[in-house]
């Protein structure tokens, strides 16, 4: 529940009785659907500009932290803000949700594998990837899998690759930044350190394993090498000009001359010479092609190039070549080209054997002459969820939502070979394909674990969901009742049968998530991405006050009660902002008009705001006088003071307009303070260097506060919310999370010691003085605040106040704790915020008060504490 006054507080804690499974199932997608998804996510294989990866590494040189960086640690403990912030991080997960993976890599001669994530969208979100390390299962030691680790929380990056090289005692590990430098790390990505003598954008990598581990790289131009593992590099080659390039050795030593370095540029190919001084061209393959999707597979028997779905194989070291056509599996179409992903995978102990495709595994047992798949077991959907969750997690090891993205073939600790098929719904690995692979409408064998076809390794424990904008809220009744929805793995809630510290994850609605959203966790709306559409809100709680899973929720949305709206949105994703006063009654949708859509006397009803001509990047609503809106829109902030029936013409602010594009709206978040309807603060995207402005005057006049606040692209920010004293605003950016100290007028990172995360939505739990952040690949993330001015810990005040009977008629007595009760003051709130006049209440024995409440209507109220510094806590009261 979005809650940002300070006397709006749900305090109920209820067993949960209800599961969150339920029948509400997603079957595999329509032909329609299918073919829409080809044409989908145009910017899903894009990475980053070189604009992008140096601002990037500017950030993180000026806020990144060496501390420990674990987001799988149950609680850490930080302080803030010169120590006047203090609270605890925890992950609330989902766990068990199999992770996007882009590509992997192995540490030779161990179990150890690194998983690089690959978070969608490069633009839209201005995503962050990670690195996970675990083990793959090991059919000989019957041991490895679902262990992974994230290692690298405090350094997020998008990664072109990464090596794991064994130093004496060490394993250190070189990631090479998309269209960005290279960097080392001795302690598993704790702390990581620049390479020296290279150019800041560099376009591939290689480490020669059979040549003492002699590192190559290019930026298209030149070509450097290192001999010292990576921390120096010298010029090798200047070609005189930029061409797509690509540098690739073979990994293994069975492989013949697997010290040989190739490098592919321009559609010619090319050695390193014996004296490793220049490069000889042995032939050509192409006589030009871009960049995208770039590799080199194979070695001198059969080599192969590929780049965007286009092949070339050589038999004879490069010399000659045989343009290939090998055809994919879109879900049984058999008519496309088909995927290679990333990295091209080919067998080392035979090179005729390749594999490679997207929606299904696709293999080759000829040099690419023949392409073999099978749409069996692996053309459902993410559907599914009616199952028992024993066959679920079953189901998602062996058959989850594919879309592969890189493949790779690399030996374990015993010596077996194996496949890694990097994918959107895990890492899955198979010790057989090539020996058993099924015929067309054949099933895998994938009834047991040891004996599968493919064994999905990273299933259990990880924490990776990517969870859209806008799409996280709490439940009224309990702060454990969160309810989220993500990309590509549906819509959870939490179940049953968890201790409710971590989620578990079982879908309730399989595929995309749709969009869902509440403010006070009574009433929920759903609306069509791109703010098309527009059902009117339902209820969270079943009308006997238990628990629904998102499945039941989403249930209830009715076509017959929504509004449909001309598209106008630059983007896929528009945001949205429900009224924080009557948020059954009334949403906007942020699109480059404002709609606002009202639900009254069981009608739906329509209103477009045209000022602007970018997105509307944020709203911020008054607290005391809720007609009062502010907007947000082309650096310029409009007013309504009629709940946004008219605005005025606006007030510039320090804010310059940005160039929007795909992908590249106006996304921003803005707040009223809870107790001065006369300060505003915004945050959003500025062609300038400015990311927050801030207004005392009610909005007549802005200053901008940007300080350590990032800006530009990197201030997208979902999400504003108050503490319960209105001490500190907190934000959720692209970058991670922020403090704004309101006396000091100042904001602080809070990123240090939980990691640095692409904050998708921010909830305020009051009752626990909790801050709740959704993120694009990192799980939902816990900041409970520490109250620090009692001289209490959070323990006692958590058990300061016992309120009985509840729900009352006439007389409520509260508890209260003894170090507490001469120091109180009590008041009493109607729902919507407004005070109950002068509500008697006195002593009555052993530190009990007794509030006399029969002059209260029936209905829900909000009992306020307060000493003299402030707000400490507030109770949920119910009058029958």
């Amino acid at each position: 529940m979005k809650q940002n006054y300070f006397f709006v507080v749900v305090f109920v804690f209820l067993f949960i009785t209800c599961k969150t499974k339920d029948n509400s199932t997603v079957n595999r997608p329509t032909n329609k659907f299918k073919k829409e998804r080809k044409n989908q996510n145009p910017d899903k294989d894009a990475i980053w500009t070189p604009e992008q990866a140096a601002r990037h590494q500017k950030i993180l040189e000026k806020i990144a932290t060496s501390a420990s960086n674990s987001l799988s640690r149950s609680i850490t403990s930080n302080s803030y803000a010169n120590g006047k912030l203090k609270g605890n991080w925890k992950n609330r997960g989902p766990k068990n949700m199999p992770g996007a993976f882009k590509f992997a890599e192995m540490l030779d001669g161990t179990d150890i594998i690194y998983g690089v994530t690959h978070n969608h969208y490069v633009s839209e979100y201005n995503s962050k990837s990670y690195i996970f390390k675990g083990t793959v299962y090991n059919p000989e030691k019957g041991s490895g899998g679902d262990d992974f680790e994230l290692l690298t929380a405090n350094w997020p990056n998008r990664y072109q690759n990464l090596f794991a090289i064994q130093l004496n005692n060490t394993v250190r590990l070189i990631a090479h930044i998309e269209n960005g430098p290279l960097y080392f790390s001795d302690d598993d990505g704790q702390t990581w350190v620049r390479s020296n003598g290279l150019p800041n954008t560099l376009k591939s990598s290689i480490v020669n394993r059979q040549d003492s581990h002699v590192l190559y790289v290019t930026d298209n131009r030149k070509v450097y090498y290192s001999t010292d593992f990576g921390q120096n590099f010298a010029e090798l080659k200047d070609f005189g000009a930029s061409e797509n390039s690509f540098l690739y050795t073979p990994r293994y030593s069975i492989q013949p001359e697997a010290n040989t370095v190739y490098l592919a540029r321009a559609g010619k190919f090319y050695t390193l010479n014996e004296s490793k001084t220049d490069f000889e061209l042995q032939g050509t393959y192409s006589p030009s092609h871009g960049g995208s999707k770039f590799s080199i597979g194979g070695d001198k028997r059969v080599l192969y190039v590929t780049q965007n779905k286009n092949y070339w194989v050589s038999t004879d070291n490069g010399v000659n070549w045989t343009e290939k056509f090998p055809k994919g599996n879109w879900y049984g179409d058999r008519t496309g080209k088909m995927s290679a992903g990333k990295f091209f995978a080919a067998h080392p102990e035979n090179p005729d054997i390749s594999i490679g495709g997207y929606a299904q595994p696709i293999i080759s047992f000829d040099k690419l002459d023949n392409a073999l798949s099978t749409t069996s077991g692996w053309g459902r959907y993410q559907n599914g969820t009616n199952l028992s969750a024993n066959d679920y997690y079953n189901r998602i090891r062996f058959n989850y939502h594919p879309d592969f993205q890189a493949s790779h073939f690399f030996y374990n600790s015993s010596g077996n070979l194996f496949s890694a098929r990097c994918s959107d719904g895990g890492i899955f690995v198979s010790y057989k394909e090539w020996l058993d692979f099924p015929d067309e409408g054949t099933a895998f064998n994938n009834n047991g674990y040891e004996n599968a076809h493919y064994i999905n390794i990273n299933v259990l424990h990880t924490i990776n969901p990517l969870i859209y904008r806008k799409n996280l809220f709490t439940g009224a009744n309990n702060p454990n009742h969160i309810y989220y929805s993500t990309q590509d793995q549906g819509s959870g809630s939490i179940i049953e049968d968890t201790n409710e510290e971590v989620l578990d994850f079982y879908q309730s609605i399989g595929g995309d998530g749709p969009p869902i959203d509440s403010y006070d966790g009574e009433h929920a709306w759903k609306w069509q991405r791109e703010g098309k559409k527009v059902f009117a809100p339902v209820k969270v709680y079943s009308n006997t006050g238990n628990f629904q899973s998102i499945g039941r929720i989403n249930s209830q949305f009715s076509n017959e009660n929504a509004v449909s709206f001309t598209k106008n949105s630059v983007m896929g994703w528009v945001q949205t902002y429900i009224d924080r006063d009557e948020s059954g009654k009334r949403m906007w949708v942020l699109s480059r008009d404002l709609k606002r859509v009202t639900w009254n006397n069981d009608q739906l009803t329509s209103h477009v705001i045209d000022k602007g001509s970018n997105h509307v990047a944020a709203l911020a609503q008054a607290n005391t006088n809720p007609d009062r809106i502010y907007m947000l829109q082309d650096a310029k902030v409009f007013i309504s003071n009629d709940r946004g029936n008219t605005f005025d013409e606006g007030t510039e602010t320090p804010f310059s307009k940005t160039d929007e594009a795909w992908a590249r709206g106006d996304i921003g978040s803005g707040i009223v303070l809870p107790n001065n309807d006369n300060w505003i603060l915004f945050c959003g995207p500025s062609k300038n260097e400015v990311g927050t402005i801030l207004s005392k005057d009610g909005g007549q006049t802005w200053s901008d506060v940007t300080g350590l606040f990032p800006s530009g692209i990197d201030v997208q920010t979902s999400g504003l919310v108050a503490s319960v004293d209105s001490k500190f605003i907190f934000a959720g950016t692209d970058i991670g999370p922020y403090a704004f100290d309101v006396e000091e007028e100042t904001w602080y990172s809070i990123a240090e010691g939980v990691g640095f995360f692409n904050t998708m939505d921010v909830d305020y739990i009051s009752e626990t003085n909790t801050v709740r952040f959704a993120s694009w690949g990192s799980g939902i993330l816990d900041f409970a605040i520490e109250q620090t001015s009692l001289g209490v810990n959070d323990s006692e005040i958590a058990n300061s106040f016992i309120l009985y009977p509840n729900p009352s008629k006439d007389f409520i007595y509260l508890k209260v704790n003894p170090l507490l009760d001469n120091e109180l003051s009590i008041s009493i709130f109607t729902i919507d915020g407004k005070e109950v006049p002068s509500t008697k209440n006195e002593a009555f024995e052993n530190n009990i008060r007794k509030i006399d409440v029969s002059n209260l209507a029936k209905g829900i109220y909000i009992l306020k504490i307060q000493n003299g510094t402030g707000a400490i806590t507030s109770k949920k009261v119910i009058i029958e």
